[in-house]
């Protein structure tokens, strides 16, 4: 992993872990075990411009994750059951490679940065997609794949939050288990 990369991987940790506030550059720099300089020569806007690429480290992460979930079952419901649960049985652990979703990062930054809301939006919106070209290739019409995929990431999102809040993995399971009623009609 290059500097740069351990930088990121930190952040994503420490952000998720610690939130935004209360996550320093310098708590950043110590636990990536990385010099100050080669921060500031990577994100030399600071810690804005960390947040945006830690925004979309995280958010590429779990762009693959759910990429490849969706792809290991042709059945659309079962795909997306099976990455629900998925997050559910990962959820314990505190592994960085492991982060589920940026909203905690992003209710906490975007009333601060129009830039970091914009960087948030441009990642649920992959996510979004996601969805929708699987529902597509599953036979949904495109304007209700466009619905539900907007739904999946709504459920997905408040479940991942409230299971994070309550340190438990009722909702994602709940979650999974009405994924075959919202998607019962084509």
């Amino acid at each position: 992993m290059n500097t740069c990369e351990k930088i990121l991987t930190t952040a994503a940790f420490l952000f998720q872990k610690n939130g935004y506030h209360a996550t320093g550059l310098n708590e950043i720099i110590k636990e990536s075990a990385t010099p100050k300089g080669s921060l500031y020569y990577h994100f030399p806007n600071g810690k804005e411009e960390l947040a945006a690429a830690t925004i979309k480290l995280m958010g590429d992460t779990i762009q693959h994750h759910i990429e490849e979930e969706l792809a290991k079952n042709s059945d659309p419901v079962q795909a997306i059951q099976e990455f629900i649960l998925d997050i559910a049985r990962k959820f314990n652990e505190k592994d960085p490679e492991n982060c589920f979703s940026i909203s905690l990062l992003a209710l906490e930054t975007v009333p601060i940065s129009d830039s970091l809301r914009k960087t948030c939006i441009e990642v649920y919106d992959l996510w979004t997609d996601i969805y929708y070209q699987k529902l597509v290739s599953s036979g949904f019409s495109s304007e209700r794949a466009t619905e539900l995929s907007l739904i999946l990431q709504l459920m997905i999102e408040g479940a991942i939050t409230i299971s994070l809040i309550r340190n438990d993995t009722t909702m994602l399971i709940a979650t999974a288990g009405k994924i075959p009623i919202l998607l019962k009609d084509k």
